[in-house]
């Protein structure tokens, strides 16, 4: 796992992707999504790296890419 203190270059977002709801893919949108999160929300409160975040806006989950 990947902690906060091995960075040494904090950048100020990473990338995540997920892959479309059947919504989505109804209304034509049916390739991957990115987006880019804080990185504050990147990071548990032990400063270990979270592989996957589930985004409060729209509550889906999406994965480190």
């Amino acid at each position: 796992m990947i902690h906060v203190s091995q960075i040494i270059n904090i950048p100020k977002t990473i990338e995540y992707w997920r892959k479309p709801t059947k919504e989505e893919i109804k209304f034509g949108y049916g390739a991957n999504h990115y987006r880019d999160f804080d990185i504050d929300d990147c990071f548990n409160k032990g400063g270990y790296f979270k592989k996957t975040i589930v985004a409060k806006d729209d509550e889906l989950k999406y994965f480190y890419s």
